[in-house]
This record gives C-alpha cells, structure tokens and sequence, in this order.
C-alpha cells in the first residue's frame, strides 16, 4: 500500500469520530428542554469541532509535504 493511500486511511480514521457524535446524539426531552440561562445561548462546540478539523487537515498536509520531500532527496 502505498504512503499516500495510508495517509488518507489514517486522516479518515481520526476526523470520522469528529462527525459521529451527532448522529448519536439523543433527542431533546419533551416540551423543549430546560430555557437558557443566561440568555446569550451560544453553542460552543461548533466552533471547536471545525478549528479541529481545520488542525488535522493542515496536520495531514503538513505529513504529506514532508514524506515527499523525503522521497525526492532519496
């Protein structure tokens, strides 16, 4: 198998747990759930699940370039 193929698997591997965890998820009590308290409601996980996904793709190139660059000067 060749290096590029492995990275892709394991890239695959490590960003798929990101997404599952909504199609797990449970749904919300009856009647809504509880109100929000206090009442600026902002979401925190969005923003945390993109900036890593952002960090492993740039992670995942980042391996890339320097396995290339390797085989080139080998």
């Amino acid at each position: 198998m060749s290096k590029i193929a492995r990275l892709i698997i394991v890239t695959v591997l490590f960003s798929v747990p990101l997404f599952v965890k909504t199609g797990l998820s449970q749904p919300p009590p009856p009647g809504g759930g509880p109100p929000c308290w206090p009442p600026p409601c902002v979401p925190v996980d969005g923003g945390i699940t993109l900036a890593i996904g952002a960090a492993a793709i740039f992670g995942g190139k980042k391996i890339y370039n320097s396995f290339k660059n390797s085989n080139e000067e080998a």
